[in-house]
């Protein structure tokens, strides 16, 4: 009972009717329940139980359906030892501050044209006497005000001891849904299985590897890297070369992506009940990383000025709004690329790429890369994708990997080769069309003769799967389709309307309110929410609608309307605001200054029992800015200027949340039946 349901009942005592001695359960029960539980009551906690005996325990809600970004409180509150790095940074950032007084706001370091580069480790000079006294006073103080208490929990009795059993269960692991559809529960057996079975084992997709392979492999890329840095030193900007070359060594400790899977639970299971999973690999120690973020890098320019990209679901909107469809007889599709990142062909990319990069019309619009230079790069990411699952190692034959950073423009670049040859054929037949990434949009213009237009529209499906073995399913031409979290329409007077889509299968896990966040976390999410349903929707009552269940949602999730109803007031305001001067013109974008820095950084984990940012700045004010007696922090003379800033921002780290305590990537840490046993018996 206590496993199941997190309380241990007294079975002489009654359920809810009070007996002679004025006892019951219930009572019982609700005396040990914390206050902080009645007043941020959620009563939307729900999870996906994929184990097909639903065997999990049913207080299993109670935890898994806090979602997987709820942060539980440490044990204890921050400490002096805890801040001991974030505390010499702080006194680093003031004396760099000191050193570099004259120009230190516009950025101390010459700028890179790279935004990847390596902190220096340079130690400025100390600060001056007067401002060094200042910042040893006020360390001093935040040293005080951090005594690391014993916390108050936020999770109760029974969520902690299920916590606790989830992270050292050899039974279930807690993958995520694809689409932040939420977290789910399901057997591990079932899910190394269906990793290896949809992904891993399909020959033309991955290389099953030795350990000793594996590593061999690895050491190779690591030498490649290393060449390949030595070969292109002199175009490379300081911070690019170092970045690349620390963290390629770095990540030689464990040079391997971690594969995992997601659940497709907006798709259709098989006649088993299962459903697919999409494969990604987590690269972010694996040896190609750091390559990798350059190649994306360097991609980003070229990916975003083909002719179907599209930023985000706002700027098509904007682009369907301004459209009239009269004249002819139109339908919308959709059409979704099968697996696309796998089922790139590597050596047909690498050919249509360098056609394409190296074509004298590329290079004249994108001056920014070296052909041979970017190519080899793409060439060393892509061929080198050696990942780990549990035990197993895998080399991956084709297409780049979900979840490396290159891989979206690689993948979109290949096709948008084609789009540009096929594209211009067919606009007898296609109105409209953009695409994000492995999902195509489009408006089908009808002809007059119902034959030849079925016809026209088996060629063109045809044809958009004639490159290079990638695969495309089509939906069917409807006036209404679900696109981009959008449903789009056209209006019988030929106009185009959205509205906001949301998917069945949405848990609609909001933070709780007594999650270890920063207060602000919230303000953010009405405001981020508000202003997508408000920019989604044509029709205001629509989105009236829309932002009324956004609120009963968050009130679900245990927000008080006190809090909320002000949120939503002031973020209704600023998303019409924002919306009326919203511009998709490049040449009313606001000017981006680069380096500009106007305060010190106060970096420090929050936790809810610590003293607030308030509280902080009380100190930054009274030990810094201008203690009792003393001059502005702004007079005191450095070696070039006056200290340039009497400004200091809080910024606030996290602690580990759900996702990250019951994280089912590093499986080989899991100390039950290895991934190998469920590999099928050879002969």
């Amino acid at each position: 009972m206590k496993e199941a349901y997190g309380f241990d009942p007294d079975p002489i005592f009654t359920a809810n009717h009070v007996d002679s001695f004025g006892r019951k359960n219930a009572i019982n029960q609700l005396e040990t329940t914390p206050l902080w539980s009645y007043q941020s009551k959620a009563t939307n906690l729900a999870f996906h139980d994929l184990t097909p005996d639903h065997s999990l325990p049913p207080t299993s809600a109670s935890l898994l359906g806090l979602g997987s970004k709820f942060i539980p409180n440490p044990q204890k509150t921050t400490t002096s030892r805890d801040m001991e790095k974030n505390i010499a940074r702080l006194y680093r950032d003031i004396s760099l501050a000191a050193h570099f007084a004259d120009s230190w706001s516009d950025g101390p370091q010459k700028q890179s044209s790279s935004k990847l580069r390596v902190p220096s480790p340079w130690q400025p000079p100390a600060p001056p006497q007067e401002l060094y006294g200042r910042t040893m006073s006020f360390i001093k103080a935040v040293e005080s005000a951090l005594r690391g208490r014993t916390a108050m929990p936020n999770l109760l009795p029974h969520q902690q001891a299920l916590l606790s059993s989830f992270q050292t269960s050899e039974e279930y692991v807690f993958p995520q849904a694809d689409k932040g559809l939420g977290t789910c529960g399901i057997y591990y057996d079932s899910y190394c299985q269906d990793a290896l079975r949809n992904h891993l084992l399909v020959e033309s997709d991955y290389r099953r590897l030795s350990e000793d392979e594996a590593w061999d492999l690895a050491k190779a890329a690591h030498k490649s890297i290393m060449k390949w840095l030595q070969s292109y030193r002199s175009l490379l900007d300081d911070g690019a070369y170092g970045y690349i070359y620390d963290k390629t060594n770095e990540n030689m400790k464990d040079p391997f992506g971690k594969f995992y899977t997601l659940y497709k639970l907006h798709k259709k299971p098989d006649s088993n009940g299962n459903y697919p999973t999409r494969p990604v690999c987590s690269d972010c120690a694996s040896i190609t990383h750091a390559l990798g973020k350059w190649v994306d890098e360097q991609l980003q320019p070229i990916f975003k000025s083909q002719r179907t990209y599209f930023k985000n679901s706002y700027e098509l909107k904007l682009l369907l709004s301004k459209m009239k469809l009269t004249g002819h007889r139109y339908s919308f599709f959709k059409y979704d690329a099968v697996a696309m990142y796998v089922n790139v062909n590597t050596n047909a990319c690498l050919e249509e790429l360098s056609k394409y990069l190296r074509s004298p019309s590329t290079r004249e619009r994108f001056p920014h890369y070296n052909p041979d230079m970017l190519l080899e790069a793409i060439e060393l990411v892509m061929r080198n994708n050696i990942m780990s699952f549990g035990d197993l190692f895998f080399l991956q034959l084709s297409g780049v990997a979900m979840g490396i950073s290159p891989a979206p423009p690689i993948a979109s670049i290949f096709y948008a080769i084609f789009e540009n040859i096929m594209l211009p054929r067919w606009t007898h037949s296609i109105h409209f069309v953009r695409r994000f990434i492995d999902d195509g949009f489009a408006i089908w213009i009808h002809h007059p003769d119902p034959i030849i237009d079925e016809e026209n529209w088996k060629q063109f499906q045809k044809e958009v799967n004639s490159f290079h073995g990638l695969s495309w399913e089509f939906d069917p031409r409807s006036q209404s389709i679900d696109y981009m979290d959008m449903i789009i329409t056209i209006e019988k007077d030929g106009s185009i309307t959205t509205s906001l889509y949301e998917k069945e299968m949405n848990l609609y896990q909001y933070l709780p309110p007594n999650s270890c966040h920063p207060p602000g976390v919230l303000t953010g999410l009405v405001m981020g929410g508000v202003l997508r349903i408000l920019q989604l929707c044509s029709d205001r009552d629509d989105a009236d609608g829309h932002i009324f269940n956004f609120y009963h949602r968050l009130i679900s999730r245990g927000h008080q309307p006190a809090n909320l109803l002000p949120l939503f007031d002031r973020a209704i305001s600023n998303a019409e605001l924002y919306i009326a001067n919203y511009s998709t013109k490049s040449s009313k974008s606001k000017p981006t200054v680069s380096g500009k820095r106007e305060s010190i950084y106060f970096h420090i984990p929050y936790h809810q029992q610590d003293p607030r940012a308030r509280h902080w700045q009380e100190l930054w004010q009274k030990h810094m800015v201008q203690p009792i007696g003393k001059s502005p922090i702004t007079s005191i003379p450095c070696e070039t200027a006056n200290f340039p800033t009497d400004k200091m921002t809080v910024c606030y780290s996290r602690h580990l949340n759900l996702g990250n305590l019951l994280s089912y990537r590093k499986l080989d840490k899991f100390k039950g039946r290895k991934v190998s046993s469920f590999l099928p018996l050879e002969g």
